[in-house]
């Protein structure tokens, strides 16, 4: 394949490269809904003299079955592939091709290191960074690095309202409490949890906090709540406000 030069011990991005002439020989496994990201990282993954092929996949099941019969090194998958979420895609590959190593990324999300790891990543790098970090951090988990964290990104995949919000709900606050404690109406919460709702493809709000856990989504001083096991009159006063 045709690829870039890269000098020897060349740092990208904070991460080491090896020499080109090193011995690592591997495939790569693109996870991802967007058409745009599946060509430009083939095309740069092609030049890359240590990539001996470079496969895609637009749905998790395809990833699965596609990664049984090749088994790539890596599989770079987005945390929102379509309708599905990455962590999903990541736990039935590390079922079903265990050998291959899951690197996470996003442009628009990142997610905490714990929630990586229970999905049996191998690590997470934000796609919106410089190209040469990308593939630096692909080559370094191809290469065998147990566990790469590069979670800088841009943007979160929520406003900092509908951000929160989401806190707030996942704390167990009615629409009612949410508008008193930001100075909103009850309408306007109402339409940011609508959007949250959407965001994160989920049906409600006890499913959107449970999302939210697994990314990390949630801010830090968050506390979550069962909302399935709060006190049942509690359940019914927060329903009539």
């Amino acid at each position: 394949m045709p690829h870039d030069s890269v000098a020897q011990g060349e740092t990208v991005g904070a991460i080491p490269l090896r020499s080109v002439d090193s011995d690592l020989r591997a495939g790569v496994l693109l996870v991802d809904s967007l058409d745009v990201v599946h060509f430009g990282l083939r095309v740069l993954l092609g030049r890359q003299p240590w990539v001996t092929r470079v496969l895609s996949a637009r749905r998790g099941a395809d990833a699965v079955l596609v990664a049984e019969r090749h088994r790539p090194a890596v599989a770079l998958v987005d945390l929102f592939v379509g309708e599905e979420y990455g962590i999903h895609i990541c736990a039935a590959l590390q079922e079903r091709a265990p050998d291959v190593a899951v690197l996470l990324t996003s442009s628009s999300a990142t997610l905490t290191q714990h929630a990586a790891r229970v999905a049996g990543a191998a690590g997470f790098v934000a796609k919106d960074g410089a190209a040469t970090e990308v593939l630096a951090a692909i080559r370094s988990v191809a290469a065998g690095d147990r566990f790469l964290w590069r979670p800088e990104v841009r943007r979160g995949p929520l406003s900092r309202r509908q951000q929160e919000i989401l806190n707030l709900m996942a704390e167990g606050a009615t629409n009612a409490e949410i508008g008193h404690t930001l100075g909103l109406s009850v309408d306007t919460v109402k339409h940011h949890t609508t959007l949250i709702y959407r965001r994160l493809n989920v049906p409600n709000r006890a499913a959107a906090v449970h999302l939210a856990q697994r990314l990390g989504l949630l801010s830090p001083g968050a506390t979550p709540i069962d909302l399935h096991a709060q006190d049942p009159a509690r359940r019914t006063l927060r329903r009539v406000a």
